[in-house]
């Protein structure tokens, strides 16, 4: 009797985890099909300078096409600096924030602070532009360079926040303690102590809201002008009359660019990790 009892348990265990295989590979090919199906079409000759759904011959001529496009080269350049400064400002206000949420020594505004945080990653992008939108124009702030920072950037300052957080609750607290009883200030144990265990997580939180800011499109959406657009917001309309091929290309390419990007911040945590984990 309790050979087939574990008989059954292990046979509805194997089920689940297969079932639980499956359910994931299902989710991976739906979530990357359309990005695949980009790539493919960056290679498409296509008719007369558009994209046909029908494969009509296979050329690399798209990508130098997409990189000598006066428009998609302002988009992309314009996505370089929006995405830097996005990234410099959320590295320090989400690192100074993930500190906050775990070392305030109220408890009440640790709270705050953390229920702050996660609201800006659940208010939907659309009422973020929206509400900024609205908001320059009551103010009469024109749209430049500056809202547009403005804009994308909050998002970008709880992911760094998270990070930090995460990296706060694992430092070791004997060490300031140490540093403390040697005669070091609070300044100095911040700076000389604290900071260089937060650097690893520190640089991936950055890499990370580069990424975030370099791909945002729906806020983007609501807050560019015909003088500064972005590269998401460019390959959005162009899609809307009759793409290029050139689209496909400069989409595939701001993909493998992500990916470099979030393998980057991968790699520094792995590293920085290995040695702890020795």
């Amino acid at each position: 009797m309790m050979v087939e009892r574990s008989y059954r348990g292990d046979w509805r265990d194997h089920a689940i985890d297969s079932g639980l295989v499956v359910w994931y590979l299902a989710a991976v090919i739906f979530l990357f099909a359309p990005i695949i199906a980009a790539i493919v079409y960056s290679f498409n000759l296509g008719v007369v300078n558009k994209q046909t759904a029908v494969l009509t011959g296979w050329t690399w001529q798209w990508y130098p096409a997409a990189w000598h496009d006066l428009s998609l080269r302002r988009s992309v350049s314009a996505s370089l600096v929006v995405s830097f400064w996005s990234a410099l400002i959320s590295i320090v206000m989400g690192t100074l924030l993930g500190y906050a949420i775990v070392r305030h020594p109220s408890s009440k505004v640790r709270r705050f602070l953390a229920g702050f945080t996660y609201m800006l990653l659940i208010v939907p992008e659309s009422v973020i532009g929206v509400s900024l939108l609205l908001f320059f124009a009551v103010t009469r702030f024109a749209l430049n360079t500056v809202t547009l920072v403005a804009g994308i950037t909050p998002m970008a300052i709880a992911v760094v926040a998270l990070v930090i957080r995460a990296r706060v609750l694992t430092l070791d607290r004997e060490v300031e303690e140490a540093a403390a009883d040697l005669g070091s200030t609070r300044v100095a144990t911040l700076w000389l102590v604290i900071l260089p265990q937060l650097a690893p997580a520190v640089a991936v939180g950055g890499v990370m809201a580069y990424t975030f800011s370099f791909d945002n499109l729906v806020v983007s959406a609501f807050l560019t002008t015909a003088r500064i657009n972005t590269l998401p917001v460019y390959l959005y309309g162009s899609l809307q009359y009759g793409p290029s091929p050139a689209v496909y290309a400069a989409a595939a390419a701001v993909f493998l660019f992500t990916m470099l990007l979030l393998a980057l911040a991968v790699l520094i945590y792995w590293i920085t990790r290995r040695p702890a984990a020795a």
